[in-house]
């Protein structure tokens, strides 16, 4: 009798079943987590995308809201493009510095627009690859009688800041007894300060200039010192690292000639660029080579170029020289006994050098004027016969021509050339220098320690200007 006997095919299925219950339970999981993760990782796919961006509505000219209530400047431009070559669609909001950062933590925006990097912030931030250098003045009123922080720190005068801002940890860390005074942002600081409330702050440049600009107050302050440079970051929330590493990678899609045009539309002199040059080397060989033929090509200029100076003595108009000098030094001429050489020390002096060059710069951002070298204060002839000696290789005309052309395109640069025209006569018996110089298409300036400085000419002097009343003499002039 079969059916008696027992029959374990249906007890083995039933183990079967049983065993496969926990696989299909590991495989659910596995789809779960895959779908979790397809989720998390589908903003690096192609499709539709979208991020929210707090950005601030003040800091001229990279973030601000402009009078039809736009949001508009540097740095909305630039992620703006950074969202095109990404296929990202981006929502920016403005508010103040506090606002922007408040937003991150409490994740109601995706990212800060940019930003320093400081440790105070790296408690809830993580931040993106570099974008571009900033530095931050601190800027007193004109006439105040203070030239160093010490000096605020003795009157005890409060520096305004923007609340939350990178330079209170600054301050506090290097210049610990100045006091500090914040503000929601940098009009509230601008605008205190224009009305009395606030005689000295401390702001980014240019942001400070764009809104002293807008008040038409660039010669009520003054920069009292450079603060520092610090690299502007994009800020996430800290732990977000595939939003992170999507910003830096599409950071990289940005060319150097986008990144020119985006300065070169908000008036912008673009300090060092996000996009560092590849294949350097290449290009430093590239850069070489079209050096040497340019210095050929230079040289061959300047000799035609003296070779014009020589030819021209038949038409020496003596009458017209001495006519100019006889009026003296003013607003349009400037006498200087020699081109490098001091006649104490009987030898050559650089500052004298320097002396030439600002007069020629102050020329050139003034209504361009002549300058007579090898005549001294009372307008006499005295002669260059003295730099002459101090040319080893040339000491002749040749050499002293070749040293002052090599001086302007060192200093003044190579476009300056033409406007500027150089003769050398003789003058009761000495070799004198005429140098005329027409007015320049554009601000000259002159570096020197690292500084940049801009003169005009005002009587019979060249006169350096504060950056604040360089802008606004340059506003007016081109």
């Amino acid at each position: 009798m079969n059916f008696l006997q027992p029959n374990p095919a249906p007890d083995k299925n039933k183990a079967n079943i049983k065993d496969r219950i926990p696989n299909i339970s590991k495989t659910i999981l596995v789809l779960l987590a895959i779908l979790i993760g397809y989720t998390t990782v589908a903003f690096a796919t192609p499709g539709e995308k979208s991020l929210t961006v707090a950005c601030y509505k003040d800091y001229r000219p990279y973030s601000y809201i402009n009078q039809k209530g736009e949001i508009v400047g540097v740095l909305i431009d630039f992620w703006t493009l950074w969202g095109k070559k990404n296929h990202v669609k981006l929502t920016f909001i403005p508010g103040h510095l506090t606002q922007s950062l408040e937003r991150i933590k409490k994740g109601e925006a995706d990212m800060m627009i940019g930003l320093f990097h400081s440790k105070d912030r790296e408690i809830f931030m993580a931040f993106s690859d570099p974008m571009m250098e900033i530095h931050t003045n601190l800027y007193v009123r004109q006439n105040m009688g203070i030239d160093s922080i010490a000096g605020l720190n003795e009157r005890k005068i409060p520096v305004g800041v923007i609340k939350d801002d990178y330079v209170i940890s600054y301050l506090n860390n290097n210049h610990p007894n100045v006091k500090i005074k914040t503000f929601a942002g940098s009009e509230e600081v601008v605008k205190n300060a224009l009305t009395g409330k606030l005689t000295a702050y401390a702001l980014d440049f240019p942001n400070a200039i764009f809104l002293l600009a807008e008040h038409d107050a660039l010669t009520k302050f003054k920069i009292l010192q450079k603060l520092y440079t610090e690299k502007l970051r994009a800020g996430v929330a800290k732990g977000n690292a595939p939003l992170l590493a999507i910003i830096n990678k599409g950071i990289k899609k940005i060319s150097t000639a986008e990144i020119e045009e985006l300065y070169s539309k908000w008036s912008i002199n673009p300090p060092p660029l996000i996009v560092r040059y590849r294949n350097w080397i290449i290009g430093a060989i590239v850069v070489l080579l079209s050096g040497c033929i340019g210095f050929a090509f230079y040289i061959y200029r300047l000799k035609s170029r003296i070779r014009r100076i020589k030819s021209g003595n038949k038409s020496f108009n003596r009458d017209e020289w001495q006519k100019i000098i006889d009026q003296g030094e003013n607003d349009w001429v400037e006498f200087k006994s020699s081109l490098r050489w001091n006649i104490q020390t009987e030898k050559p002096d650089k500052r004298i050098e320097e002396v030439i060059i600002k007069t020629l710069s102050a020329f050139m951002n003034a209504r361009g004027g002549t300058l007579f070298i090898g005549i001294n204060d009372e307008g006499r002839p005295v002669g260059i016969e003295a730099d002459y000696k101090s040319f080893q290789r040339k000491p002749n005309r040749d050499g002293f021509l070749l040293k002052l052309s090599s001086m302007i395109s060192q200093n003044l640069g190579r476009q300056s050339h033409k406007f500027i025209i150089t003769d050398i006569q003789i003058m009761d018996g000495h070799d004198v220098c005429r140098i005329t110089v027409k007015p320049g298409e554009r601000p000259i300036y002159i570096k020197g320690n690292g500084k940049e400085f801009f003169y005009i000419r005002t009587g019979a002097s060249s006169v350096p200007l504060s950056m604040s009343e360089a802008h606004e003499y340059i506003n007016s002039q081109w």
